[in-house]
This record gives C-alpha cells, structure tokens and sequence, in this order.
C-alpha cells in the first residue's frame, strides 16, 4: 500500500513540473503579447513578431507498461513534450512611423506584425494551470501523510 502511495505522489510530481511549465509558457506570452521583434529578420530585413507559444503534453509511461504493451489510459505522470509556436497567431496595424513598421515596396508597407495574444485568455490558461498544480501539491500532501498514517499503523501491529 506505501508503495502505491508513493506512486501516486510520483505521478503528482511530474504534474506539478509539467503545470508549472505550462504556467512559464503563459507567463512568456503575456510578456510578450506586444512584442513585435523576437529577435528575426525575414529575407527583406523586416520584423519577425513574437509567436503565441503553447505546450504540447505526453503522457509518461513506465518501462513496465512499454514491456508487457499495456494500453489504455494508465500512465507514469505527464511531462511537456514541446513547447509550440502558433506562428499564424498575427494580427496587422498600420502605423507607418513605427519602427517596425514594412518597408516601402512590399504589399504590406506600413503595417506592424504584432502577436495575436489575449492576455484575458492566458489569465484564464493561467488561472487553470495554478489550480491544476494545487491539485497535485494536494496530493502529494495526502499521499504523504497518508503513508506516514500507515507506517505509524504497521508498527503498533
């Protein structure tokens, strides 16, 4: 029974690391939600926005479950396989004295790539990712104090 609690605190743990990856992903793009320089040049020399980035998530599993081929939804824990970038996220405004604004000559002179952000929308990502990684500090708690409550048991047998 320890073991199995042991596990279940395991399982939390890469779910504590995995959510609060999620959670620097968010913090980047709210950063950066008006950043129209992310360090590139296109062939033409103009501005390269920042891109919205996402997590992409994978389930763990153990050298066990891949050796006896157990399918189904059991899993070691989650971890951030990637982080992506929606590059198509991009919105247009024109403001020729912006620095960044296209060059003369190009169909698109004048305007200014900016990332297409909501900042409400990654609070609520964000609000979401906090509560998924209080549940799973909540589970490490109760499984420890819950293994701690069975050794304390075993030994007065």
């Amino acid at each position: 029974m320890i073991s199995k609690l042991n596990r279940a605190g395991q399982i939390a743990a890469t779910g504590l690391k995995a959510n609060r990856g999620w959670m620097n992903v968010i913090s980047n793009n709210i950063a950066n939600a008006h950043s129209v320089d992310n360090g590139k040049r296109t062939a033409n020399g103009n501005f390269v926005p920042y891109a919205r980035q996402v997590p992409v998530f994978e389930r763990i599993l153990s050298e066990n479950f891949r050796r006896n081929k157990v399918n189904g939804d059991v899993a070691d824990g989650v971890a951030v396989k990637e982080v992506s970038e929606l590059n198509d996220h991009i919105r247009k405004v024109f403001d020729p004295t912006h620095p960044a604004a296209r060059k003369a000559g190009s169909p698109d002179a004048g305007y200014v790539y900016y990332p297409k952000i909501s900042v409400a929308q990654e609070m609520a990502d964000m609000q979401i990712a906090s509560a998924a990684y209080e549940a799973n500090l909540s589970i490490i708690s109760v499984s420890q104090r819950m293994s701690e409550n069975a050794m304390r048991i075993s030994r007065r047998g």
